[in-house]
Protein backbone atom coordinates (compact mmCIF):
# COMPACT_ATOMS: atom_id res chain seq x y z
CA UNK A 1 0.00 0.00 0.00
CA UNK A 2 1.44 3.32 -0.61
CA UNK A 3 1.91 6.58 1.24
CA UNK A 4 -1.52 8.23 0.24
CA UNK A 5 -3.52 5.29 0.61
CA UNK A 6 -2.02 4.38 3.83
CA UNK A 7 -2.90 7.57 5.42
CA UNK A 8 -6.31 7.59 4.59
CA UNK A 9 -7.04 3.76 6.27
CA UNK A 10 -4.80 5.66 9.03
CA UNK A 11 -7.58 8.34 9.26
CA UNK A 12 -10.76 6.02 8.56
CA UNK A 13 -9.48 3.92 11.45
CA UNK A 14 -9.31 6.90 14.00
CA UNK A 15 -12.34 8.15 12.66
CA UNK A 16 -14.09 4.93 13.79
CA UNK A 17 -12.19 4.44 17.12
CA UNK A 18 -13.56 8.23 18.02
CA UNK A 19 -16.77 7.45 16.82
CA UNK A 20 -17.03 4.50 19.03
CA UNK A 21 -15.41 6.08 22.12
CA UNK A 22 -17.62 9.11 21.95
CA UNK A 23 -21.26 7.02 21.25
CA UNK A 24 -19.64 5.15 24.33
CA UNK A 25 -19.50 8.25 26.59
CA UNK A 26 -22.61 9.24 25.05
CA UNK A 27 -24.68 6.33 26.18
CA UNK A 28 -23.51 6.06 29.61
CA UNK A 29 -23.97 9.66 29.98
CA UNK A 30 -27.43 10.04 28.79
CA UNK A 31 -28.49 6.54 30.82
CA UNK A 32 -26.98 7.44 34.32
CA UNK A 33 -27.24 11.41 33.92
CA UNK A 34 -30.20 12.10 31.28
CA UNK A 35 -26.88 14.43 29.36
CA UNK A 36 -25.50 14.43 25.96
CA UNK A 37 -21.67 14.39 25.17
CA UNK A 38 -22.13 18.06 24.18
CA UNK A 39 -23.74 19.14 27.79
CA UNK A 40 -21.12 17.67 29.37
CA UNK A 41 -18.53 19.14 27.40
CA UNK A 42 -20.35 22.00 28.33
CA UNK A 43 -20.39 22.32 32.12
CA UNK A 44 -16.74 20.59 31.67
CA UNK A 45 -15.65 24.09 30.30
CA UNK A 46 -17.60 25.87 32.66
CA UNK A 47 -16.14 24.43 35.63
CA UNK A 48 -12.42 24.43 34.13
CA UNK A 49 -13.10 28.14 34.19
CA UNK A 50 -11.80 30.15 37.78
CA UNK A 51 -15.49 32.15 38.00
CA UNK A 52 -17.14 29.01 36.94
CA UNK A 53 -18.85 31.23 33.87
CA UNK A 54 -18.11 31.88 30.23
CA UNK A 55 -19.48 33.85 27.58
CA UNK A 56 -22.14 32.43 25.18
CA UNK A 57 -20.03 33.44 22.69
CA UNK A 58 -17.08 31.52 23.95
CA UNK A 59 -18.51 28.28 24.46
CA UNK A 60 -20.44 28.36 21.23
CA UNK A 61 -16.33 28.21 19.97
CA UNK A 62 -15.08 25.70 22.38
CA UNK A 63 -17.83 22.95 21.69
CA UNK A 64 -18.71 23.58 18.08
CA UNK A 65 -22.56 24.21 17.99
CA UNK A 66 -24.60 27.12 15.95
CA UNK A 67 -25.37 30.29 18.07
CA UNK A 68 -29.65 28.33 17.81
CA UNK A 69 -28.24 24.91 19.04
CA UNK A 70 -25.84 26.46 21.87
CA UNK A 71 -29.14 28.52 22.78
CA UNK A 72 -31.50 25.01 23.07
CA UNK A 73 -28.69 23.25 25.15
CA UNK A 74 -28.67 25.98 27.63
CA UNK A 75 -32.25 25.99 28.45
CA UNK A 76 -32.09 22.01 28.43
CA UNK A 77 -29.45 22.70 31.59
CA UNK A 78 -31.65 25.07 32.82
CA UNK A 79 -34.52 22.83 32.75
CA UNK A 80 -32.74 19.71 33.93
CA UNK A 81 -33.04 17.97 37.78
CA UNK A 82 -29.86 18.81 38.53
CA UNK A 83 -30.40 22.83 37.64
CA UNK A 84 -26.42 23.04 36.82
CA UNK A 85 -26.26 25.88 34.57
CA UNK A 86 -28.16 29.78 34.72
CA UNK A 87 -28.05 32.74 32.67
CA UNK A 88 -26.50 35.92 33.69
CA UNK A 89 -25.82 39.33 32.34
CA UNK A 90 -23.95 41.64 33.95
CA UNK A 91 -24.23 45.58 34.20
CA UNK A 92 -20.81 46.39 32.79
CA UNK A 93 -21.26 44.36 29.84
CA UNK A 94 -25.17 44.22 28.86
CA UNK A 95 -24.13 42.60 25.17
CA UNK A 96 -23.52 39.33 26.40
CA UNK A 97 -25.07 36.72 27.68
CA UNK A 98 -23.29 34.39 29.87
CA UNK A 99 -23.35 30.54 31.28
CA UNK A 100 -23.12 30.46 35.27
CA UNK A 101 -22.50 27.06 36.47
CA UNK A 102 -24.19 26.45 39.75
CA UNK A 103 -23.20 25.12 43.04
CA UNK A 104 -25.14 22.02 42.43
CA UNK A 105 -23.82 22.05 38.90
CA UNK A 106 -20.26 22.21 40.13
CA UNK A 107 -20.68 19.52 42.46
CA UNK A 108 -22.38 16.99 39.66
CA UNK A 109 -19.46 17.94 37.17
CA UNK A 110 -16.96 16.64 39.26
CA UNK A 111 -18.20 13.43 40.23
CA UNK A 112 -19.68 12.84 36.37
CA UNK A 113 -16.15 13.90 35.38
CA UNK A 114 -14.34 10.95 37.37
CA UNK A 115 -17.25 8.59 36.16
CA UNK A 116 -16.44 9.70 32.61
CA UNK A 117 -12.51 9.01 33.05
CA UNK A 118 -13.34 5.97 34.97
CA UNK A 119 -15.46 4.67 31.84
CA UNK A 120 -12.61 5.97 29.10
CA UNK A 121 -9.39 4.11 31.42
CA UNK A 122 -11.97 0.92 31.23
CA UNK A 123 -13.03 1.13 27.60
CA UNK A 124 -9.03 2.06 26.42
CA UNK A 125 -6.18 -0.18 26.18
CA UNK A 126 -2.50 1.11 27.55
CA UNK A 127 -1.82 1.62 23.92
CA UNK A 128 -4.71 3.65 23.37
CA UNK A 129 -4.10 6.18 26.14
CA UNK A 130 -0.43 6.63 25.15
CA UNK A 131 -1.72 7.19 21.49
CA UNK A 132 -4.32 9.58 22.38
CA UNK A 133 -1.71 11.74 24.88
CA UNK A 134 0.95 11.50 21.39
CA UNK A 135 -1.96 13.24 19.44
CA UNK A 136 -2.63 15.91 21.74
CA UNK A 137 0.40 17.06 22.21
Amino acid sequence: MNQPQQLIHTWVNFSKFHKRITHSLDYFLQQKYHLGLSEFYFMMFLNENSEKQLRLSQLQNMIGLSQSALSRLVSRLEQHHLKPVERASYAEDKRSVYAVLTPSGQKHINEIMNEVNNVLQQSLSEKDISNLKLFAE
